[in-house]
């Protein structure tokens, strides 16, 4: 039997969450009987360099990565074929999936893509290599034959979400994960996805892998994990990372109910959309122990939501935020600078609709056109030069060759400014400090706010 090792590149983040993607192929491999371990670079905070240390048996290496980790993840495959030839490595995730002959030809390193959703087509891939079968006969890869590239037919089945295996968790290294604030009420921390697939179109985002049609696990599953992680491992926050987990809103109303009958006392928070609450489901949840729910509301610009195709108004979001705060919940809000169209003037209402609204935390970023989504195709628009992946970071204005939307309003200088301009107008300001101090009902609440706090102030003296 193939022992295999799983690899999360690094991202050098001062709060690194769990791989769940990945704990979940692990899990799935053990159930098939093969020894898996998982090594977390980015927890543990390795170089690339570092790796090949950690992986000694293994004969299949399998790395996941998006865009802004795809460099680390083919330099990780570059020295563990240094260290030895023998290994077949095995790319999967968001970044592969959208330019699988791209990666192949640039990273000779990698020798096969898994495209999409991974479930099927990683046991049939090892099923296949272990017996010396034939590679192109396996839906959903990329792989290269005689110097040329190999896409083989798209996998077309879904996977039955509740039959799925809880993530392989205990392959993780519990210890190191740090919820970013204002997250982390509670410790030991979890992240869980219940979901999959998205239906709303916003032209910043990219759906490789698990597309547009929404799959959800039932409210038993979710519970059962749930109840799984607070047992097994003491685990006292979760972090439901669905892209909108009130998207079901029958489902999230079973969820609440089942976490409450079985008196799982666990805090948690969720991210969805403004126009996927009411004020019965803010309170439910509430009840069951969320005691956060971000939205991405984006702008306060109605020009620019509707450039970004994000299918909101500015009303929905103003209600939505209203009702969960009524409800008891703090309320995080996602607002983007720097979208196609954007002017000094949209920027500043970005801003005073951040206040307006009187969200408990704002986090501003620089938009950013990421291969395969609208923005991109855009940005690309009569330019003939290909981006570098290295260059594509989350923190798009401290790269200086990542791509941002510049005019001859915003240069990428300006942008800077406007972001450190908007954390600064919205955080330090009395009246927020005050209504913060109002708002904190514990000590746990209070010490996540000042480390929010030193983490923001840390950040403005850093970027100047």
């Amino acid at each position: 039997m193939l022992e295999v090792t799983l690899i999360n590149p690094p991202q050098f983040t001062g709060y690194p969450q769990p791989p769940v993607g990945l704990a979940l192929i692990a899990a799935l491999l053990e159930r098939e009987g093969y020894r898996v371990t998982l090594l977390d670079a980015n927890a543990l905070n390795l170089q690339p360099e570092e790796v090949p240390a950690y992986v000694t048996d293994a004969h299949v290496v399998g790395l996941t990565a998006m865009t802004p980790t795809i460099s680390p993840a083919v330099s990780i495959a570059r020295h563990l074929k240094q260290a030895n030839q023998g290994y077949t490595v095995i790319m999967g995730g968001a970044h592969s999936t959208l330019l699988p002959e791209e990666t192949l030809v640039s990273a000779s390193e990698i020798d096969i893509i898994v495209r999409g959703e991974g479930d099927e087509t990683i046991i049939e891939l090892l099923r296949a290599l272990e017996n010396n079968q034939p590679l192109d006969v396996i839906p959903g890869i990329s792989f290269r034959e005689n110097g040329k590239v190999i896409n083989t037919a798209d996998r077309t089945s879904t996977v039955d979400m509740d039959a799925l295996p809880f993530p392989a968790y205990h392959l993780l290294p519990w210890q190191k994960y740090k919820p970013h604030p204002p997250h982390g009420l509670a410790l030991p921390f979890a992240a869980v996805v219940t979901s999959r697939g998205c239906p709303y179109r916003c032209a910043y985002c990219s759906k490789p892998v698990f597309g547009s049609k929404f799959r959800a696990q039932s409210p038993e599953r979710v519970i059962e994990e749930v109840a799984y992680l607070k047992e097994k491992f003491g685990v006292k926050e979760i972090a439901f990372y669905d892209d909108s987990f009130t998207l079901d809103k029958k489902r999230v109303h079973a969820i609440a109910e089942g976490i409450i009958d079985r008196g799982l006392k666990v805090s948690w928070t969720c991210e969805t959309r403004v126009n996927l609450v009411d004020r019965e489901l803010l309170r439910h949840i509430k009840q069951a122990g969320c005691y956060a729910i971000a939205y991405g509301i984006e702008s306060g610009s109605a020009e620019i939501i509707k450039t970004l195709q994000k299918d909101i108004t500015l009303e929905q979001a103003e209600e939505a935020v209203r009702v969960s705060r009524e409800a008891g919940l703090q309320v995080i809000g996602y607002f983007m600078l720097g979208s196609p169209g954007e002017t000094t003037e949209t920027v500043r209402q970005t801003i005073d609709f951040a206040r307006k609204l009187k969200v408990d935390f704002a986090q501003f970023s620089v938009t950013t056109p990421f291969p395969g989504t609208e923005l991109y195709d855009l940005y690309m628009q009569d330019r003939q030069d290909k981006i570098p992946w290295e260059s594509f970071v989350y923190a798009g204005t401290d790269n200086p060759t990542t791509p941002v939307f510049e005019s001859s309003e915003l240069s990428r200088g300006d942008l800077k400014y406007w972001i450190r301009r908007a954390y600064r107008k919205f955080y330090l300001r009395p009246a927020y400090l005050w209504q913060r101090l109002l708002r904190c009902t514990s000590w746990a609440e209070l010490k996540m706010n000042f480390k929010g706090l030193i983490m923001l102030l840390r950040s403005l003296v850093l970027s100047g």
